[in-house]
């Protein structure tokens, strides 16, 4: 979040110097830049829901071995996640977010510079487009910080011997 304002504030000041210069024209919005954010933000969150019922497939599979209970002819073996694909899922995780935090922020800070103009059609389109890539932007980094919450490692509970684990 930090990030995005201070990107934000960068951008609006960037914009404000580059008016101050007297050049009237300001670089358009691509229509790719929200689109193209929010693709990426379903992703992440599609990333997300998998990895979320497979830890609770896995984990209610477990539940029902340590109890001793007979598995259900209908339910398929569970395997537990591979780490190396919840590190590359964290991966992800933490690089959308960055993007996330980065492009909201540029395009919030345009959107905020653009606000004063809005009598001039030009700027209220690129004004909205702004707003939509704010939009789409705060949303991958809303998903990728539910991706992070979904792999995070729950604490270790003591085992049956009554010894707490190492570590804590």
């Amino acid at each position: 979040m930090a990030t995005t304002v201070v990107v934000a504030v960068i951008a609006y000041v960037v914009l404000r110097f580059w008016d101050h210069l007297g050049d009237t024209s300001v670089p358009a919005v691509p229509l790719s830049a929200p689109i193209t954010l929010a693709v990426l933000a379903v992703a992440v969150f599609g990333v997300a829901l998998g990895l979320r019922s497979r830890f609770a497939a896995y984990r209610k599979a477990r539940t029902r071995i340590e109890r001793g209970l007979p598995r259900e002819p209908n339910e398929r073996p569970v395997k537990p996640i591979d780490p190396l694909q919840a590190a590359r899922a964290l991966v992800l995780a933490k690089a959308s977010g960055l993007v996330g935090s980065v492009f909201a922020g540029i395009y919030g800070g345009y959107g905020l510079f653009l606000l004063g103009r809005l009598d001039i059609g030009i700027y209220r389109s690129e004004a909205l487009r702004c707003g939509f890539a704010f939009v789409a932007g705060a949303a991958l980094m809303a998903a990728a910080i539910y991706l992070e919450h979904i792999l995070k490692v729950p604490p270790e509970e003591p085992g049956g011997d009554g010894k707490v684990p190492s570590g804590a």
